[in-house]
């Protein structure tokens, strides 16, 4: 019995998946209306500084790009997700979304907090 335990404890660690946290604390903006991402795993951040992270590292406009594609070839089927914080600038996010739009499906993510 012990032996099953451990096995089915195997196979649900080898057959998860984890998600990356961009790593600093953001202030997000509320939102009135809302839809939840399906499938949004490969997260990016944009602090009020106007600095990207991912996956706890801040990280240059330059490498945006190349961290991006090798999290897409990790997760193929995830979507990107966007946590900008309320006192960003709009200019690091249209740079950070410029880097990655040809990797993007359809639809981005943006991380919103509800309203009220």
């Amino acid at each position: 019995m012990l032996d099953v335990v451990f096995i089915m404890l195997i196979f649900f660690i080898v057959t998860s998946t984890f998600v990356k946290e961009p790593g600093p604390e953001i202030v997000r903006i509320e939102a009135a209306t809302a839809d939840r991402c399906l499938r949004g795993t490969i997260i990016f951040a944009v602090d009020a500084l106007g600095k990207i992270h991912y996956d706890k590292k801040e990280i240059p406009l330059a490498r945006v790009a190349s961290a991006a594609e090798a999290a897409k070839i990790e997760a193929p089927k995830a979507n990107f997700v966007i946590q900008v914080d309320a006192e960003a600038s709009t200019l690091a996010t249209s740079e950070l979304l410029d880097k990655i739009k040809d990797l993007l499906d359809p639809t981005v993510c943006i991380s919103t907090d509800e309203k009220g």
